[in-house]
């Protein structure tokens, strides 16, 4: 029963809510995801609040993942994720960069390169 009213509260909120725009750029926003995996049965629920900035085509966020299956839990909070992006005008390019940290805010690999969308 506690697992039907989370889902239903999660697919409500994620019905209707859409990122807040705070103004100079800044937004703010989540989204939960509830799926089940084959193979292992496993349900998940999982909602991933993030902060954006915009200016002059630049994007900026930071957000990170939370287990709502598992808020008692010790891995509730898995760390932080960056992301900047700058779309090259006129070419369907998009440079970008990444990178995570862990429960412990220690930094991983820097994921950087450029995307192209046609």
């Amino acid at each position: 029963m506690k697992l039907a009213v989370i889902a239903t509260a999660a697919v409500m909120v994620a019905s209707t809510a859409s990122a807040f725009d705070l103004g100079n750029g800044l937004t703010a926003g989540a989204e939960v995801d509830m799926n089940y995996t084959t193979g292992v049965e496993l349900w998940a629920l999982e909602a991933k609040p993030e902060l954006a900035f915009s200016t002059m085509g630049a994007a900026l966020s930071v957000g990170s993942t939370f287990d709502l299956m598992n808020l008692n839990g010790d891995d509730t909070f898995k760390g932080l994720d960056f992301d900047a992006s700058y779309p090259i005008t006129g070419t369907g390019l998009t440079a970008y960069g990444e990178v995570s940290t862990d429960a412990d805010f220690e930094f991983g690999d820097i994921k950087v390169g450029a995307s192209f969308k046609f």
